[in-house]
């Protein structure tokens, strides 16, 4: 029976020698795509581009992939890294609704549903505008899902300040739940310029002059959001900080309290890719933000909700 350890070692060394291929055949490759693949013959310097961030991508992913599948004959290393992403310590408790490896699952299919379901439509069609456009069914669950966050956090504070175990922090992580719900509602508003997309109000004269000529801010800054949108290929890097602390075992309260829960990675991964590969699609880029704070603030008050039903008891379920 072949080996966890030879799989991996294959998987790694099978994805160099096709990065190789690529590599050296490239312009070969592009040409036989626009042959057979392309609908008018050519594929133009930006979707070379993104095919070649795509590559390596799927190469980065594909090294991951092989490199945990042979570290998995470490049976005690398995064990371990199956605990910090199917169980949460913080929220283990019968009555907690929280399930890890349901947040895991349903984010990530929710995640690669809005990522495909954008690709499908022709941008000049009718259902495309309904869905993706200004006022459009996707656009508005963004400013949702933000408000959805901020009652969830909100319901969160009372909870945290009444839970014996972090009573020592809990005016610090009293301060960052109140800092991240003015975000939320910074971000809210924005995105319905402060409600003249509702009610459909004149703009300012103070507002005249950005890229909509709305009742809003971030407009005036959209020379920024390209390098902005590109630097978020980052920000699963905050996951795997959760990941490496929860394993070390190291400032516990912190990790389980604030960083988003392991389960979150695909997500994470997800909305790292669409800012590599299509740093373009804001909008899209936004949903995947909204998605990823609706679970991260869901989690946290699942957790609480169920550590203060617990707090009749002497002892709570779980010690951070």
């Amino acid at each position: 029976m072949i080996s966890r350890r030879t799989i991996g070692i294959s998987l790694i060394i099978v994805s160099a020698i096709c990065l190789v291929v690529y590599l050296v055949f490239h312009s070969q490759i592009i040409h036989i795509m626009e042959i057979y693949i392309s609908p008018d013959g050519e594929i133009r310097a930006d979707g070379v581009r993104q095919l070649d961030y795509l590559v390596f991508l799927i190469f980065f992913f594909v090294v991951i992939l092989g490199a945990g599948i042979a570290k998995s004959e470490d049976e005690d290393w398995r064990r371990r890294l199956s605990h910090v992403f199917f169980t949460d310590p913080f929220c283990n408790n019968p009555n907690a609704l929280f399930s890890p490896k349901a947040f895991l699952l349903v984010s990530t299919i929710l995640g690669l549903f809005l990522i495909v379901h954008i690709r499908l439509y022709d941008p000049d069609s009718r259902i495309f505008a309904i869905l993706y456009l200004e006022d459009g069914v996707f656009e508005s669950s963004t400013p949702i899902f933000m408000l959805a966050s901020i009652v969830l956090l909100s319901l969160s504070i009372p909870r945290l300040r009444k839970d014996p175990q972090i009573n020592k922090y809990r005016n610090l992580l009293s301060l960052v739940y109140l800092f991240l719900i003015l975000v939320f509602f910074l971000n809210a508003m924005e995105e319905i310029s402060w409600g003249q997309r509702i009610f459909g109000w004149s703009t300012p004269q103070s507002f005249e002059g950005n890229v909509q000529d709305e009742t809003n801010l971030h407009n005036y800054f959209n020379q920024y959001y390209l390098l902005f949108y590109r630097l978020l290929a980052c920000f699963p890097v905050v996951v795997f900080l959760s990941i490496w602390l929860e394993m070390r075992q190291r400032y516990l309260v912190f990790t389980r309290t604030v960083l988003p829960h392991p389960s979150l990675l695909g997500l994470s991964l997800l909305i790292a890719v669409v800012s590599f590969v299509w740093f373009e699609e804001q909008e899209l880029l936004e949903e995947l933000f909204a998605v990823f704070f609706l679970f991260y603030s869901l989690r946290i008050y699942l957790c609480f909700r169920s550590r203060y039903k617990g707090a009749g008891s002497d002892k709570l379920p779980t010690r951070t």
